[in-house]
């Protein structure tokens, strides 16, 4: 898993490396005013918030989103109220995209999405500060999701130099979740969802920029089907919808703009 993320981190610093590169070749982010004040459909109108120009029209964009995630029961304060017991899991998300910007601060794209999750709870007997006591049995799965998405996205430029914004995302995805217990018990888990993600953007150079982005609102239909022994043990299947802020739908990313 580290080997993993090493050689991820090791591609996004030569592609930052390459980003003079980029920089020599006249783009479309060459030849614009970045930063510059975007006309308000209304000019009689005095307004308190200003949007600039940070993503100029005719911009192809394509970037990587990454996220870890690590969990141990020995650095964790709540799980140190269990004695005896030992649980581990970690997460790593790849989302790679591709987006066109149709209209200024206005941009189209894809998102393809890989998760990968693990946990293992050894089976021990669980001890609460000793006034409680339970058997807790070993327990360990592997969860792999592949799905992907389309989204519009809309930027805010907050300083003059077009360096730094804020923006959201509004999704529309498919996932299909499969989740193995044991050679014989597994579940399979699609769907199909509705998504609003904001998040933060800012170009260290001209052609790159690092963002990071949270979905909070989601809302989506699922269908899920238990089998063991290769026969369906359950299903079931409805609507779900959410608001919160979940750490683990944070993503961190780096774009190439063209």
């Amino acid at each position: 898993m580290m080997r993993t993320i090493v050689r991820i981190f090791a591609v996004c610093l030569m592609m930052m490396a390459a980003a003079p590169a980029f920089g020599q070749n006249k783009g479309k982010r060459d030849t614009v005013v970045l930063g510059g004040e975007l006309a308000p459909k209304d000019t009689t109108k005095q307004r308190r918030f200003v949007n600039r120009l940070i993503a100029p029209k005719g911009e192809w964009q394509c970037g990587l989103s990454v996220m870890y995630a690590d969990f141990n029961s020995d650095s964790n304060d709540y799980m140190l109220l269990l004695q005896g017991v030992n649980a581990r899991a970690s997460m790593l998300r790849l989302a790679p995209e591709a987006s066109y910007t149709y209209k200024n601060n206005h941009a189209l794209g894809v998102k393809f999405r890989y998760t990968k999750m693990n946990g293992m709870l050894d089976g021990a007997t669980a001890d609460l500060l000793g006034n409680l006591s339970l058997d807790v049995p070993k327990v360990s799965a592997v969860s792999t999701a592949m799905g992907g998405c389309i989204f519009e996205r809309t930027y805010i430029g907050i300083d003059k130099q077009g360096r730094f914004g804020i923006f959201w995302d509004y999704i529309l995805g498919y996932t299909r979740t499969n989740t193995r217990f044991s050679e014989d018990a597994f579940s399979l888990k699609q769907k199909v969802n509705f998504a609003f993600a904001p998040g933060v953007v800012y170009f260290p150079m001209n052609n790159i920029s690092l963002q990071a982005n949270i979905s909070i609102i989601d809302m989506s239909y699922n269908v899920t089907k238990a089998y063991e022994n290769g026969a369906v043990a359950g299903s079931h299947q409805g609507w779900k919808a959410q608001a919160n802020l979940n750490l683990l739908n944070l993503s961190f990313g780096l774009t190439i703009h063209l």
